[in-house]
Formats: structure tokens, sequence, C-alpha cells
């Protein structure tokens, strides 16, 4: 019965926000392909928007969506790769695999802590801009919370390898994860050497 009130408690917030998100997600009235940057941004918004509804009224909920529906968001194997080009590092398949994954939780961890410092309730769209002649598109959200004007987050999308629009950078109030990982990376590979750095990833 716990898990029956729990479900349907969860589904309750989840409905009135992902409508409040589509609204304020919708660039273009026209339908949209599937593959399209336009569907992509629509989906990352409902999502994101999702995630602080479930982080303020059922915490634990949180894996599952962040598993099922955050992560699939991001093209991880390309922010591992620009990550490691900073340390000149080189690694096996395996370690990279390895290094894929933690980074993956780290930067997941990131985005969570600063939206809960922030008492983020909502993100709302500002602006999409495209860059690099489209192959770029940034797209500008302003997390609503505790703070009365919010803060920034910036979303980079591009095509991955398979074809399809991924985040491959997240800017909060101007600062790159990538650019913070990589300046994070390089220090500890100094300090600790390359296994070192992967042990305290």
């Amino acid at each position: 019965m716990k898990k029956l009130n729990t479900v349907l408690l969860v589904f309750s917030i989840l409905i009135p926000s992902l409508v409040f998100a589509y609204k304020d997600a919708t660039i273009n009235e026209a339908p949209t392909p599937e593959d399209s940057p336009v569907k992509t941004i629509q989906v990352a918004i409902i999502k994101l928007n999702q995630l602080t509804s479930v982080a303020t009224y059922s915490p634990q909920m949180m894996g599952f969506l962040i598993n099922q529906e955050i992560t699939p968001l991001f093209d991880f194997e390309y922010i591992a790769d620009e990550v490691l080009s900073a340390s000149y590092v080189s690694l096996s398949d395996e370690e990279v695999k390895y290094f894929s994954n933690s980074l993956k939780q780290n930067v997941i961890n990131t985005l969570l802590v600063k939206l809960a410092k922030g008492r983020s309730r909502s993100l709302d769209f500002v602006y999409a801009r495209p860059m690099r002649g489209g192959n770029i598109i940034v797209v500008r959200l302003n997390a609503k919370g505790y703070s009365r004007y919010g803060f920034n987050v910036d979303l980079s999308f591009h095509k991955n390898k398979s074809g399809k629009w991924k985040i491959f950078d997240v800017a909060l109030e101007n600062d790159s994860l990538i650019n913070y990982y990589q300046r994070m990376i390089l220090i500890k590979v100094r300090r600790y050497g390359i296994y070192g750095m992967l042990g305290k990833i």
C-alpha cells in the first residue's frame, strides 16, 4: 500500500509539471520529427522540470528518474573525451569506460547540488541560440526558486556519433562543467598521477 501511495503521489506531481514545462518549452507549435533539436529541447526541459519536482516531493524516486530519464539526455562519451583531452593522458578502453561512468555520476551530482542550493522549483525556457552554422544549439533556462531572480543554466546540444541531439555541456552561471572538470582532472593527475586520478574522480 505504501508503494502504491508513493507511485500515485509521484504521478500526481509529474503530470502538472510535465504540462507546465511543455508550455514553457514550446518553441514552434508545428509538429516536429523525433530527431529534431526542437523536440529534443522540449523533452529535456520537461524531464529536468520533473527532476526538480521529484527532488522536492519524492526523494526516493530520484535514482530511478536520473537513470531512466536524465542520464540519456547527455553525450557522456563526448564529455569524457573533452575532459581527458585537457590532461594529455592516454587510457585503455576499459579505463576510458570507467572514467566516463565516474564522470557521469559527478556531472549529474554537480547539477543536482547546484539546483538544490538554489532551491530550484522550476526551469523556465529563456531562449535557444544556434551556433556554428546550427551544429550547436545553446538553450538558456532560468532556475526559479529561493533567489528572486534565479540563476541561468545553459545547455549546449549537438549531434552525437549516432546523429541524435544530446547535451554535451552545461554552464551554471557561465561556468562550464567541461571546463571545470578539465581543471579538476589536470590538478588530480599532477598530484596523484593517472591511476590516482582514476581512483579519486
